[in-house]
């Protein structure tokens, strides 16, 4: 158990009554996943409960000791009425630690070096989503979680997004992408659960064998097929 960080075993998860059941996990150190799923599915409900919020319905969910997680919102969560400037938004949000980098450090690591004293109402959306992971990442954690990160941001910003993800893996962070966008889960990502409550759907594996899975056809129909794009596994509805 020592390089694992997350165990969930036979967990059900949901509000009063289980949206997803029997659900078995287990996330290891230096892991990059996709949690794949339609609106509605249950991916945030499934971050609820890998972040304590939220207590699982049966089975349980084991934490590393010492685990301390990065947690970027889905932007439309963030409020705008406070008049907080771009460094105290970063700093908010490590109160309870110390011995962190300076907030300049943590803001140029995210491309906002020069925005540190900006009102963070002020800006765009790519912007207040990059001072989010830099939010995040201002903890030093040992997983960062991302929830829908690129909803609300131009194609630029979401692909540099995606592309500090993939820096972030690589310098040893453990990430987990929830994402309803099937594009996004690249080949960078190492591990893939595909997550549908309302269907009673719960894959894990690499993404390939996720996608040629023959459940999905089931589920979502006759329409639903695979296609390769420049050697990828692509999934499209007729």
């Amino acid at each position: 158990m020592a390089d694992v960080l997350f165990e969930l075993q036979g967990a059900a998860i949901g509000y009063g009554r289980p949206l997803i059941e029997g659900l078995s996990l287990s996330i290891g150190k230096g892991e990059f996943w996709g949690i794949f799923g339609p609106n509605g599915a249950g991916k945030t409900t499934l971050v609820k409960v890998l972040l304590g919020v939220l207590k699982p319905l049966a089975g349980n969910v084991w934490r590393a000791a010492g685990l301390r997680l990065g947690y970027v919102p889905q932007l439309s969560s963030v409020r705008d009425s406070l008049p907080l400037t771009v460094r105290q938004v970063i700093e908010l949000g490590s109160l309870d630690l110390s011995g962190l980098p300076r907030c300049s450090e943590t803001l140029e690591r995210v491309g906002l070096a020069d925005l540190e004293n900006q009102r963070f109402s002020d800006l765009s959306g790519g912007q207040k989503q990059r001072v989010m992971v830099g939010r995040a990442l201002h903890r030093r954690p040992h997983v960062l979680i991302l929830d829908e990160p690129t909803n609300g941001v131009d194609i630029p910003t979401r692909h540099a997004l995606m592309d500090l993800m993939a820096d972030l893996h690589r310098g040893g962070v453990t990430l987990l992408l929830i994402t309803h966008l099937l594009n996004e889960i690249g080949p960078e990502v190492s591990h893939f659960l595909w997550i549908d409550g309302r269907e009673s759907l719960c894959i894990a594996g690499d993404r390939e064998t996720i996608l040629r899975d023959s459940r999905l056809s089931q589920v979502y129909g006759a329409g639903l097929r695979i296609v390769d794009v420049e050697g990828e596994p692509v999934l499209t509805w007729r």
